[in-house]
């Protein structure tokens, strides 16, 4: 057998989970990948072996002479390599550790202050804030548990369910009250992003028309640093109710509109399938999550 690298060790583990399964949807759900991830992982494997390491068959997959070879040749180590991780993370013991991943103003504000409601004493936490789109990618290759997303996801083998709905409302500094009810577009905003994305939202759902004219003071891509500029005087904005609620109560920042039916967003919780029971310290923060967050 060719010497293997070090990166071909996930491919190996694959190889052993998809070998003990008999099918490529068993090792991907046992290792709680997606079943094109576990393809391509045996596809570079086998390239980089020079041979095939399993036949396809109708009902799965059978290792080759080769292929079995391998696997009385590593199988053994290979667990021996995962009990060792274990004992020496602590999960052994019963740590757990899940990998979160979601917007950081959302997970900052309304997730991660209530950590202890959701996540276990025993459990080990680790946050990534970023877009949806590349925290998907990231879930989608088993970087991630699971992403908070702010768009209904369309990945073949990533589950979701509604978390959480974002309502939104129009902030207005009070030295810019007078000039809003002038002419709402004449007032300077401070946005999330170039287009304008969240306001432009607002105002054809509010006052079912584009804005005209709007001119951008500032554009930060940050909500928490949107709301703190506007409280300073340095235009209106739109945000979540989770952000502008402090500043409303306070009076540093005005409600011009009120309106009955305000925008929102659905928030999802995505995560990859699995059969049941595979990832339980997943499964757990994921319930406690939604029942959170739903409640």
């Amino acid at each position: 057998m060719p010497p293997i690298r070090r990166t071909s060790l996930d491919a190996l583990a694959t190889f052993v989970a998809v070998a003990r399964a008999g099918s490529v949807t068993g090792g991907a759900d046992e290792l709680g990948l997606t079943q094109s991830t576990v393809s391509a992982q045996l596809q570079a494997l086998e390239r980089e072996l020079g041979y095939r390491v399993f036949d396809r068959t109708p009902r799965g997959v059978t290792p080759t002479s080769r292929g079995r070879a391998l696997l009385a040749r590593i199988g053994g180590a290979m667990d021996a390599a995962v009990e060792a991780a274990s004992d020496a993370t602590g999960a052994g013991a019963g740590a757990h550790t899940v990998v979160l991943g979601g917007p950081a103003e959302f997970l900052s504000t309304v997730v991660l202050p209530r950590l202890r409601e959701w996540a276990d004493p025993e459990l080990d936490v680790r946050v990534r804030f970023g877009e949806t789109p590349e925290l998907l990618a990231a879930l989608e290759a088993a970087e991630l548990d699971l992403v908070v997303s702010t768009t209904q996801p369309r990945i073949r083998g990533i589950e979701f369910a509604p978390l959480f709905d974002e309502r939104f409302v129009l902030v207005v500094p009070p030295a810019l009250l007078g000039a809003f009810r002038d002419d709402p577009d004449a007032v300077p905003v401070v946005a999330y992003g170039e287009q304008l994305p969240i306001i432009r939202r607002y105002w054809r759902s509010v006052f079912d028309r584009r804005p005209s004219g709007l001119r951008p003071a500032a554009i930060v891509p940050d909500l928490r640093v949107l709301a703190g500029l506007a409280a300073d005087g340095v235009g209106m904005t739109v945000l979540p109710t989770y952000l502008a609620d402090p500043y409303l109560a306070a009076g540093r920042l005005v409600d011009p509109v009120g309106p009955a039916d305000p925008p929102l967003n659905t928030v999802y919780l995505a995560r990859r399938r699995s059969r049941p029971g595979a990832n339980p310290a997943t499964d757990a923060a994921a319930q406690r999550l939604h029942a959170m967050l739903r409640a």
